[in-house]
């Protein structure tokens, strides 16, 4: 009996281990290097639906821009995710945060591959910064997001990425220092 319990779980260690998701960490100069577009924005819709070849749910998130901190500013973009629900069928990706009706985000995007017209989070959930009020009544930006690990360049030490946390006085001031340069 003891055996069989020890079993499942190791078991379960190994599969949670496996569906984690491993990212290189970048920073927000990294970020904002990379993205055609940086913004503050206010999400306002989500939908998923199917790729063309029904192999893969992506969730579509239009967005509100508040405040344009890079590339041309539109009114309102669209974010595409992988994962999401259509019918009865879920695909989720570890590490791949849903965005929520009225959140507002920093977002470090670039173009999606697919030349759809939509925008993809640069650095999977590193280009994602939601903002929420402290209780301190500071607004905080914070990327992070659980069964996500990082892989250290170089030596390759694989350890849990907490993403990073600051005020989104100090976010905006690293990003507007970022795209001047």
């Amino acid at each position: 009996m003891r055996r069989a319990l020890r079993a499942i779980v190791i078991l379960s260690a190994a599969v949670s281990l496996a569906s984690a998701t491993t990212i290189i960490p970048m920073s927000v100069e990294q970020l904002a290097g990379k993205s055609t577009q940086v913004m503050r924005a206010r999400a306002m819709q989500s939908w998923a639906a199917w790729n063309p070849q029904h192999s893969i749910i992506y969730t579509y998130t239009t967005f509100q821009v508040v405040k344009a901190f890079k590339g041309a500013a539109a009114q309102t973009v669209t974010v595409k995710q992988i994962g999401g629900r259509v019918g009865n069928t879920v695909q989720r990706v570890s590490g791949v945060r849903q965005f929520t009706g009225g959140e507002e985000n920093i977002l470090f995007l670039q173009p999606s591959q697919d030349n759809d017209g939509t925008f993809i989070v640069t650095g999977l959930v590193q280009g994602n910064y939601r903002l929420a009020r402290a209780n301190t009544g500071e607004i905080v930006a914070s990327n992070g997001v659980p069964e996500v690990s990082a892989v250290q360049v170089g030596t390759g030490e694989v350890s849990s990425y907490r993403g990073s946390a600051m005020t989104v006085n100090e976010l905006e001031r690293r990003i507007q220092k970022a795209v001047q340069q």
